[in-house]
């Protein structure tokens, strides 16, 4: 063996030793990453002091360690150095070892790398403490949060005051904003919580005593709130040199304070009631409470109930066993347990029971029993509460007998009556009513449909129009038809009605008579066949009546779009916070006043000559201009509600029409689409013109509230006609829009689904 030789296994032998002997944890490897040597610290951070390592694979002895530090140990091995200040080591039991390293070559005496040295310490102990800290920290956090709690401040040198970000959150005030002891007097609501706050500083400086109160403060953002703080001084060599303590927001448990106070005041005020009957009994059945109303409709004093009797002294007895064995039908069901008692259930029972007064008088009450019920839920008695209802069995019975009377003079005159809640539209019939149209009485589900479904056809035009009138106007107007009852008889009917409206004068609800005038009618017939031709004069002039009505509704109509989009435009404006915005609004007030101008311009020009016939004044009109300006009147709404409108008409870009008429159909269709937006998305309408069969058609598709086609279909394009409770909803924009089309000779058709959209297709002649 060469001398060079030696020295070289003597100085790996002398490494080893000094490896072994280290004081911390150190080991010593090969190249083939087999342990030489590790000190005794490394075998007790590892756990493996009562193994043998040297001479085994590290990653025998670990063969948790994963190919990515493998990879790094061979980079080692070329060269590298691998230091890590923390990091956690998942060990083959399942424990999380938390370990720093310095894993670096080292060289033999020839300069070549004959191994790694790997030095590393266990910190999992210092890293779980930490760990602990910041899940300690984050409790305390979020439990300020949600208690509402802050941290505050005074250093008396300077007067700085230091709040927490909570008392900011409380105060409602910028992150940058700098609290002083005179702006926290400024937040006081009243010159009681100014003089609170004064007196506690005062208390807490001069005499050094702890302070705890509480007071009111309006925030930044002007809302009431009520705070408790607690405070103390601290002293540094005697001295004292700051004021610290806690700031709570209790706004919500004063709420639920005065809430609770408020509860118990109106409880107190029902027992202390003298119409309502209330009494309460404990577990023995003995009666432990009984209010001024019960003395009032018993005639019993409570001197002389509580303590003393049970509530069987004013029962009747047969009605008490009725009780009991309802209570034991419901509770106990098929139970044959003899021993079971009802009182120990949750009992809640409202039934109509017979008192017997002191004096032996008894009358009719409407009595509730409860169960009452302990923090275990243990059943601890029953609460009743009882009213007497002599005066309503009266009234019952007075309307019943006034009931018989109705119907018998409805089936004397052949006449029914019907109830119809226009808003709902639900319907109720006498039963006179059902007798007339030969329906069964067990038919329940009744609709204006319903009845509409009766209506000979050549008299649905006729009944549809009386009922539009009566929605326009608020009036019922009397009026004849003809139906077909169920067996296929045809009778004449009178319609007499009323309308009834609520405060903002929106009808409702309509009530009225049907009655079977058809005898009548057959004894009048010749009397109407000589009336004919005045009657067709008559009917001339409704109907010019009729369209002159149409055009008031359609100057109403048209001119309501620019001046709502006018008062969009201007609270848009009014909530703009830069110049370029409101410069920007203001260019579209210029456009929308000059096409409100136009609009009122044109229509005083129709109004000059005349309405009646709407072909005279066609020209040929660009529908991309139309929509232009659609989009330019309505541009408020568009601009509140984000709506996206697209357009297509490439295949017919203009039609010969009535430029009154066409502005209007794009008002009404586009205004439609926005004002019954889905509130689930933004409003998106897209205008399409076809050539089909050589005949121009037009399609407004949206993506909106939709329409419910099977129920309203029949009125879909009816005056006054709503199909969603929308505060702007007239019911006039469709009805005007078919007017406008088929007064042109064309016709329009919807398709639409629920909470999907809806497409208006429009045929022009």
């Amino acid at each position: 063996m060469t001398t060079r030789k030696k020295d070289t296994e003597l100085q790996e032998i002398h490494h080893q030793i000094f490896i072994e002997q280290a004081p911390t944890a150190i080991a010593m490897l090969n190249t083939d990453m087999v342990y030489l040597a590790a000190s005794q610290r490394w075998l007790k951070d590892f756990k493996l002091v009562d193994e043998k390592i040297v001479g085994r694979s590290h990653y025998d002895i670990f063969p948790e360690i994963g190919d990515d530090w493998k990879a790094k140990h061979q980079l080692c091995l070329n060269g590298a150095i691998d230091v890590c200040d923390e990091a956690p080591f998942y060990r083959k039991d399942g424990s999380i070892q938390w370990i720093y390293w310095d894993v670096r070559p080292w060289y033999n005496s020839n300069g070549e790398i004959g191994g790694l040295l790997m030095h590393t310490g266990d910190i999992t102990i210092q890293k779980e403490k930490e760990l602990e800290k910041k899940r300690f920290e984050s409790i305390l956090k979020d439990t300020s949060e949600i208690a509402r709690i802050g941290t505050w401040e005074v250093e008396l040198g300077n007067n700085d005051v230091i709040w927490s970000q909570i008392i900011y959150d409380i105060h409602e005030v910028p992150a940058d904003y700098k609290p002083t002891l005179d702006s926290t007097l400024e937040f006081c609501e009243n010159d009681k919580s100014r003089k609170l706050v004064e007196n506690a500083l005062n208390d807490i400086i001069v005499n050094g005593n702890e302070v705890n109160f509480e007071y009111e403060i309006r925030t930044a953002k002007g809302n009431l709130r009520f705070l408790k703080v607690i405070g103390k001084i601290e002293y540094v060599d005697g001295i004292a040199s700051r004021l610290f303590g806690i700031l709570q927001d209790v706004t919500s448990l004063k709420h639920s304070e005065q809430r609770l106070n408020k509860a118990h005041a109106e409880l107190e005020a029902i027992f202390n009631s003298k119409y309502t009957a209330i009494i309460t009994t404990g577990k023995d059945g003995i009666i432990n409470r009984f209010n001024s109303g019960a003395e009032q409709l018993l005639g019993y004093t409570a001197k002389e109930m509580v303590g003393l009797k049970k509530p069987s002294v004013y029962l009747l007895e047969d009605e008490l066993e009725q009780f009991k064995t309802d209570m034991i039908l419901e509770f106990a069901k098929d139970s044959t347990d003899s021993n079971f008692n009802y009182r120990n259930e949750n009992v809640n029972d409202t039934r109509q029971w017979t008192f017997v007064r002191k004096n032996g008088t008894t009358f009719p009450v409407l009595s509730t029993i409860t169960a009452v019920n302990d923090k275990k839920g243990l059943n601890e008695g029953f609460i009743a509460v009882a009213t007497d209802i002599s005066k309503i069995k009266e009234v019952k019975n007075e309307l019943r007998r006034k009931n018989d009377l109705l119907i018998l003079a409805e089936q004397i005159s052949l006449m029914g009556h019907w109830q119809w809640n226009t808003v709902l539209d639900h319907v109720k019939w006498s039963q006179n009513l059902y007798t007339l149209v030969e329906l069964d009485e067990n038919f329940i589900d009744l609709k204006f449909d319903t009845y509409f479904g009766f209506v000979h056809p050549e008299d649905k035009e006729i009944v549809t129009t009386y009922f539009n009138k009566a929605a326009s106007d608020k009036k019922f107007y009397n009026f004849v038809h003809r139906i077909i009852t169920t067996s296929g008889v045809v009778k004449t009917i009178q319609l007499m009605g009323k309308v009834i409206t609520n405060e903002s004068d929106e009808i409702v609800e309509m009530i009225g008579t049907a009655q079977d005038v058809t005898e009548a009618k057959k004894a009048e017939q010749k009397l109407i066949e000589a009336k004919e031709e005045l009657e067709i004069i008559a009917h001339k002039l409704s109907h010019q009546n009729k369209q002159l009505a149409d055009f008031t509704h359609i100057t109403s109509h048209n001119l309501r779009a620019p001046v709502a989009n006018l008062n969009s435009l201007l609270e848009i404006y009014n909530l703009s916070e830069n110049e370029k915005e409101r410069l920007d609004i203001f260019d579209k007030f210029e456009t929308v006043t000059h096409h409100l101008s136009f609009t009122l311009n044109t229509l005083i020009e129709a109004l000059k000559t005349k309405i009646s016939d709407s072909e005279e004044d066609l020209e040929d009109i660009d529908f991309k201009q139309v929509l232009q300006n659609t989009n330019e009147i309505l541009s408020g709404v568009i601009l509140e509600s984000g709506a996206i409108i697209n357009s297509d008409f490439t295949q017919v870009r203009s039609i010969s029409y009535n430029r009154i008429y066409l502005d209007s159909i794009f008002l009404n269709l586009i205004g439609n689409a926005i004002k019954y937006k889905s509130e689930d998305r933004i409003p998106e309408i897209f205008i399409t013109s076809k050539l089909e069969d050589g005949k121009i058609t037009l399609t407004f598709k949206d993506n909106g509230l939709g329409i419910d086609l099977d129920r309203h279909r029949h009125k879909l394009f009816g005056l006054n006609k709503v199909f969603h409770r929308h505060p702007d909803a007239k019911g006039v924009g469709l009805f005007l829009t078919r007017t406008q089309v088929e007064a042109m000779g064309g016709t329009i058709s919807a398709t639409s689904q629920v909470d999907k959209g809806t497409i208006f297709t429009i045929n022009f002649n």
